[in-house]
């Protein structure tokens, strides 16, 4: 599922796309494009999912990180083949991290297996306003594309005598001296920042 809709873009946009068949085609593969890369910054699935298997490494110690955060609940931990009882032999605690109760994570590869719910059942708002930014400017770039029959460099157009003047669309910034369409950026820094209270980093 993606993060924004349609109706998200036409309403950041101001324009109607719906009723197009093509513009929506094109518009719901960008907010795809544009969900998959802020899953890919956040390396989070962020969407809530029910009752998910991770098999994890683990160095030992008391405390076990869990890779997708909120994390909802817990429905079964099997440390090295044993099943282990919460409370007795673990907690969970902020953060998602999981806590061993009076003994120590066993130490190896492959070892601790978590069934576990984790993510958001209804997509924050400052995600989807990202989303549907990012997916907005890909759209956009689409139908840029389109209009100039995929000619990349062209910055102006004039009908009468017919002529075309082309150009670098910039060295440097948001285009990184890329032409065309695809050389607009998924993700703003603006947006990485405001996805940063989502992204999981390594422990």
């Amino acid at each position: 599922m993606g993060f924004c809709t349609v109706a998200d873009i036409e309403n950041f946009l101001q324009v109607t796309i719906h009723t197009d068949a093509v513009k929506n085609a094109s518009a719901l593969r960008a907010i795809d494009e544009a969900t998959e890369a802020i899953k890919n910054y956040c390396h989070q699935v962020i969407e809530r999912v029910t009752d998910d298997v991770i098999t994890l490494d683990c160095a030992g110690g008391t405390k076990l990180f869990l890779p997708e955060l909120p994390v909802i609940s817990i429905a079964d931990v099997v440390e090295d083949s044993e099943t282990l009882v919460v409370t007795d032999d673990y907690m969970l605690g902020q953060h998602g991290i999981l806590h061993r109760v009076d003994d120590f994570w066993a130490n190896g590869i492959q070892i601790v297996t978590i069934t576990y719910t984790h993510g958001y059942a209804t997509i924050p708002d400052d995600v989807v306003g990202v989303c549907t930014r990012a997916a907005a400017r890909a759209y956009q770039a689409g139908l840029r594309a389109a209009e100039l029959e995929g000619v990349i460099g062209v910055t102006a157009l004039t009908l009468g005598d017919y002529s075309v003047s082309f150009g670098s669309e910039g060295g440097s910034g948001v285009s990184e001296g890329v032409l065309g369409a695809s050389a607009a950026r998924m993700l703003l820094l603006s947006e990485k920042d405001a996805l940063n209270r989502y992204r999981y980093v390594a422990q």
